[in-house]
């Protein structure tokens, strides 16, 4: 009896459950996908507009260096800004405009033209951008996210990060009073004063090398280079800004040794520092000669050197700025046969089979193409660093080796050296000859 009791209350229950009337699941949500959107967009203009003593940001470029901002954000999308790009943009205030807008998420955009803006200018003559790309560096920014007293936005087309800090009072008073270019000049005086600086770690001695420059390919970058007890050179580099009181390491830092280096900073006021990412303190101090003799560090920290178009670097002397311009000066003149409008002179280094390359590029468009002839020499090095050049192969490609000539002269009737010149705190390679110390030319290091 309790059986059959049993199997008519199942019975009820499944013909209940057939019964009910079907029904789809509708996911339900607080807000639309478009109010989400909208609470984004004013989430971001609030923390902006909200900060009262504005912020300090930092930006790497894709192709060159770092850069660092002050920016103040005014409710009417008025924004005032400083930054470490010249002296004027350092002491100068640009105010332009912004929105906040949605597009990918809630996207920050520099409407008019203001600093910012200069590093994504495609006209190498505004700043020395690349043509059509300026320094890889956009104009709208795509909100990421918050943490702390930080916002962080990544570039819409080159994907570099912008992090921007809350000010203090006493940091935004120091921008509004003009003291970024004192606060810049001081640190590259520093470097100035102390052209071999280096911090110990452990058993060595590892040399500091910031390049406050802004070209392409060296500039805005801080190197560190140490020479091992078994005589291994070992290098990394980083890109940096200046902000009001530090060169901040951008990026995830600067890695080096198993260490991660993210800033430079006062310790005291006249005492340098180098902190890594716990906060450790490495004072940075001054060696009477260089450390690292340049011609140990072909092949592993510079690969070669650059002569760009009608630029005669600080430290040639006449005879060595004669050679280079012969070069320049017979572009766009007919001289090799062709007319060109762009051309610059590379040396590469192959240390792995003892070789230089000397390439002469010339291009019809302003560099964007173009065509190279090259030149390859053998090379032997002596201990102090004093190198012969012995001809691999003459000229091949390319249309320019007329102009080339004085320079491939050079290399093989004169013993050559290699040293730095260091012009503030951009730092150069030249080279010289030893049977006639007039002779030198000042290359940018690559």
């Amino acid at each position: 009896m309790k059986t059959l009791k049993y199997f008519s209350f199942i019975l009820f229950l499944v013909i209940s459950f057939l019964s009910c009337k079907k029904e789809s699941y509708v996911a339900k949500f607080d807000q639309s996908p478009q109010e989400r959107m909208n609470a984004q967009m004013t989430l971001v203009s609030d923390a902006l507009t909200g900060a009262p003593n504005g912020w300090i940001a930092t930006l790497p470029t894709g192709l060159g260096g770092g850069y660092g901002f002050y920016m103040a954000f005014d409710k009417e999308q008025k924004v005032t800004m400083y930054a470490d790009l010249t002296d004027a943009s350092a002491s100068t205030a640009a105010s332009s405009q912004y929105r906040i807008r949605q597009d990918m998420g809630a996207l920050l955009s520099f409407d008019t033209y203001t600093y910012i803006s200069i590093l994504n200018n495609p006209e190498p003559s505004a700043f020395g951008g690349n043509i059509r790309e300026g320094f890889r560096s956009d104009i709208d920014f795509v909100f990421d996210r918050a943490s702390g007293d930080s916002l962080v936005f990544i570039g819409k087309r080159y994907r570099q990060a912008l992090i921007l800090v809350k000010a203090s009072a006493e940091q935004k008073a120091k921008y509004l009073n003009g003291d970024l270019k004192p606060a810049i000049d001081k640190l590259k005086q520093f470097f100035t004063n102390n052209p071999n600086a280096y911090f110990e770690n452990g058993p060595l001695k590892v040399s500091v090398e910031p390049n406050g420059g802004n070209s392409l390919n060296a500039g805005k970058r801080i190197t560190l280079t140490a020479i091992t007890p078994d005589d291994a050179i070992i290098t990394s580099s980083a890109k940096f800004a200046y902000t009001i009181d530090q060169m901040a390491i951008l990026d995830s830092g600067l890695k080096f040794d198993g260490i991660t280096f993210k800033r430079l900073a006062w310790k005291d006021a006249n005492t340098l520092a180098l902190y890594d990412s716990n906060g450790k303190e490495y004072i940075l101090k001054n060696n009477p000669t260089p450390l690292l003799p340049l011609y140990k560090l072909w092949g592993s920290k510079y690969n070669g050197m650059l002569s760009d178009f009608k630029k005669i670097n600080p430290g040639t002397s006449a005879k060595g700025a004669e050679i280079l311009n012969f070069f320049h000066n017979n572009m766009q003149n007919g001289f090799t046969g062709f007319v060109f409008n762009y051309g610059r002179i590379n040396f590469v280094w192959n240390t792995v089979n003892k070789r230089l390359n000397f390439n002469g590029f010339s291009s019809q468009n302003g560099g964007t193409s173009g065509w190279t002839t090259t030149s390859v020499y053998n090379y032997t090095v002596d201990a102090s660093g004093v190198y012969t050049f012995t001809l691999n192969s003459s000229f091949s490609g390319g249309y320019v080796s007329k102009a080339m000539q004085p320079l491939h002269d050079f290399l093989l009737k004169n013993k050559v050296k290699f040293d730095y010149f260091v012009d503030g705190t951009t730092i150069y390679g030249q080279m010289s000859s030893v049977d006639d110390p007039t002779i030198v030319m000042t290359y940018v290091l690559q």
